[in-house]
């Protein structure tokens, strides 16, 4: 599980909405935390969707409120959401929860006072792989519910991508691709190939992908440094605007033993979210 702990920014000029329900599958529903500033940086308010990390597996959006916090100081709203959850929910159970919680905020954009043109994604770990495809897909290639009458799409404008799986098919350590494999997709590792390239967003890329700005530590034993070169080298030959940090001493996760380490990963935590709203405000 990765826990965003940036600071804790008191809920002043905040407004919040916890547990919302913005999808019911099988009698369960499935939430998010709304966040919405007072003073945003502008009206209608650009709105980004949060994805927690955690394998596929665990997690929750709790473990992203201080990250959505940190957004909305910056005068932008912030869909902070749970997602179906491996093993009892296997592939695309995930992207499919993702996709419905953009259309929820498109849909509902009068409502709470968004712009349902200036929607982003911001993941961490397997959130951000989430949000990869959020940027690349739209919902007819997941077979989640049909968009009806020519309603919104559920494709992102510009991803934060914090350490995120980007090609499923190589580089990681074979032992836990194997445990990940059985859990989210169902199969073993090695006979899931053609699985694992549908899982992989980086086989969903084009020209047309969302603006992406990556973070990703050089010291990273779970999701291998190599990850975010591939994804570089793609969105490069694409000419897809992208930005690739890669932080010396930086493992999987926002904070390490090492004070000078922790402090270049939070002043480009930042700088990734001053981006962010940049290109939701374009």
């Amino acid at each position: 599980m990765v826990s965003f702990a940036l600071c804790a920014w008191l809920l002043v000029g905040v407004d919040v909405k916890i547990g919302v329900v913005y999808r019911t599958v099988d009698d369960k529903p499935v939430m998010m935390d709304v966040y919405t500033p007072e003073k945003p940086v502008l009206r209608p308010t650009p709105v980004v969707v949060m994805i927690h990390g955690g394998a596929w597996m665990s997690g929750s959006r709790t473990d992203m409120t201080s990250l959505a916090l940190e957004l909305t100081n910056r005068g932008v709203a912030v869909a902070n959401i749970d997602y179906r959850l491996a093993p009892k929910h296997k592939w695309p159970a995930m992207i499919q929860d993702c996709q419905e919680a953009v259309l929820f905020v498109k849909r509902k954009a009068s409502e709470y006072g968004f712009d349902p043109d200036r929607v982003g994604a911001v993941g961490g770990s397997a959130g951000a792989h989430l949000s990869l495809l959020l940027g690349s897909t739209d919902i007819g290639q997941f077979a989640t519910s049909p968009r009806a009458g020519g309603g919104p799409d559920a494709r992102v404008s510009a991803v934060v991508n914090l350490f995120g799986p980007v090609d499923l098919t190589q580089d990681f350590d074979k032992s836990t691709a194997n445990f990940v494999a059985l859990q989210v997709i169902g199969k073993k590792y090695e006979e899931a190939t053609e699985e694992a390239k549908a899982f992989s967003p980086i086989n969903y890329l084009s020209a047309a992908s969302a603006p992406t700005y990556t973070i990703q530590g050089k010291a990273d034993t779970l999701v291998p440094a190599m990850q975010a070169q591939r994804l570089d080298e793609a969105l490069s030959k694409l000419g897809v605007s992208h930005e690739i940090v890669v932080i010396e001493g930086m493992g999987h996760g926002v904070s390490s033993k090492d004070p000078v380490v922790d402090a270049k990963i939070k002043t480009e935590l930042g700088k990734a979210l001053d981006w962010l709203v940049a290109r939701l405000t374009k």
